[in-house]
């Protein structure tokens, strides 16, 4: 267990703005506003009157690359999604193949009534969600979060904060509410979900493959 910061450290209010995208940038990661708040020695409301104004510079400089993002009661330093294809230059990533409607209807089914576990995603479905599943964990999308108090302890799954990042939502509460299987395509849930987001503002864009449905992978 890490140790509490309890000397009388003391930053000026101007500087609290700075430390925060200092923080941030140095961590590569979110933090959680009362970590910031721990390591600054500085009330909540400030941090957050800080992190506001930050989000706002970030967002509204044209000349910048980066975004601060605010995931449920954290934060993180992240990419423009218009800088997608230059970062993918970058790394030079393997193409991953796009996803089919019923890992989308896999990924809703989870998002609705997570945690949830492999076997109540497949009463839902009503077939084997087993690939699926796997495939949604390779993608970050989700992830186990526990285990259920029952016998064999089956493992529950929870969406991550990569997916609220990348769907362009704050937290799973921002959610459109609607019935689960009601998605007659995936540009359907595609656009639900950047509506509850209120722009397009998707870390990195969901695969339209409706176009190519033919060349699709094939998924239960």
């Amino acid at each position: 267990m890490s140790e509490l910061i309890t000397d009388k450290f003391e930053l000026p209010v101007q500087e609290v703005s700075a430390a925060c995208e200092a923080l941030l940038f140095a961590s590569g990661e979110s933090m959680s506003l009362a970590k910031l708040s721990e390591i600054l020695n500085i009330d909540k409301k400030t941090i957050e009157e800080a992190m506001d104004r930050l989000i706002v510079d970030y967002t509204n400089d044209p000349w910048g690359g980066l975004l601060i993002r605010k995931i449920e009661d954290s934060y993180i330093m992240c990419t423009k999604p218009g800088m997608k294809k230059v970062l993918e230059r970058y790394f030079s990533p393997k193409a991953k193949p796009p996803l089919s409607q019923a890992s989308y209807e896999t990924l809703a089914v989870i998002a609705y009534n997570q945690p949830v576990t492999r076997a109540q995603v497949e009463a839902v479905r009503g077939v084997s969600s087993d690939s699926i599943i796997s495939r949604l964990l390779d993608r970050g999308w989700i992830c186990e979060s526990g285990t259920l108090d029952a016998p064999g302890r089956p493992s529950l799954f929870s969406t991550t904060e990569q997916f609220l990042l990348e769907f362009g939502i704050e937290s799973v509460d921002e959610l459109p509410s609607m019935e689960l299987m009601s998605y007659k395509t995936i540009r359907d849930l595609e656009d639900s979900l950047e509506k509850a987001a209120g722009n397009d503002d998707r870390q990195i864009s969901i695969e339209n493959y409706m176009a190519s449905a033919g060349n699709s992978e094939e998924e239960q």
